[in-house]
């Protein structure tokens, strides 16, 4: 039998034999960029993805990923707040002559204290 061999060509090799593998620290930053521009959009999320090309999954993925870095990034330095703690002012005391000793705020209003003691008969007028 007469079998015609036709020539095959080799698969297409890159010129480069070393794969590259793809910088991290681009990836990360082009998906911050990417993350960014979908804040300002104003389009859903599958219709983003579908514009730049990525899976929804993916950017959910990034999105998650790079939350979680922003929330656990440590801040520059200790952060200080000056506090100033009051004392607090002591209460008012009316004894009555019954024993009963009433308290009220150092900031209460006089006339209702007045108000009050005229109303239990412990001062007149």
């Amino acid at each position: 039998m007469n079998e015609l061999v036709l020539p095959v060509d080799p698969p297409s090799v890159p010129t480069d034999p070393v794969r590259t593998r793809r910088d991290p620290a681009a990836t990360r930053q082009k998906w911050i960029e990417r993350i960014e521009r979908f804040r300002s959009a104003g389009v859903t999320v599958a219709q983003f993805c579908s514009v730049e090309g990525v899976s929804v999954p993916a950017f959910y993925q990034w999105r998650r990923t790079l939350a979680a870095e922003t929330a656990t990034e440590p801040l520059d330095g200790p952060t200080v707040i000056p506090v100033r703690i009051a004392r607090p002012a002591p209460a008012v005391e009316v004894a009555l002559p019954s024993g009963a000793v009433l308290r009220f705020a150092p900031d209460c209003d006089p006339q209702q204290v007045a108000a009050l003691l005229r109303a239990v008969g412990a001062i007149s007028c």
